[in-house]
């Protein structure tokens, strides 16, 4: 996915925790990583803060993200973690493109079956603001 997104000319923006956020800085060294230490507040604070400014960009960080790309936890459990149900309600209220890795399906109308770079998954793209 990365060397996709690296090759249309995009940037990468990740988070500084484990997981996919660690797997995503491998495999792009220029991605623009955002830690949560570097906002006020207790560690919850810190995380959200640092979610928001992933997908909705802000000052060091550049702006909003153009899409979100989503990925369960390791093992396919049905329930996106704290951070990432953030990420994705922060997208969806942006109107950005998401799209979430694997099943379940994720929750309400519009999301398409769509696989990208061989990984099975559900994409939901922007609604387009009728001009009539």
């Amino acid at each position: 996915m990365v060397a996709l997104v690296l090759a249309s000319g995009g940037v990468v923006r990740v988070g500084d925790q484990r997981g996919v956020d660690a797997v995503v800085r491998l495999a792009s060294p220029s991605a623009v990583v955002v830690e949560a230490s570097s906002f006020p507040g207790p560690p919850k604070a810190k995380l959200a803060q640092r979610t928001r400014a992933v997908v909705l960009g802000g000052p060091g960080v550049g702006p909003r993200a153009s899409c979100l790309l989503v990925f369960p936890p390791v093992g396919g459990a049905p329930a996106l973690g704290p951070g990432s149900a953030l990420a994705l309600r922060l997208a969806l209220e942006a109107a950005l493109p998401v799209w979430v890795a694997g099943e379940p399906r994720p929750s309400g109308p519009g999301w398409v079956p769509l696989a990208l770079a061989g990984v099975p998954g559900w994409a939901l793209p922007p609604a387009q603001v009728s001009l009539l």
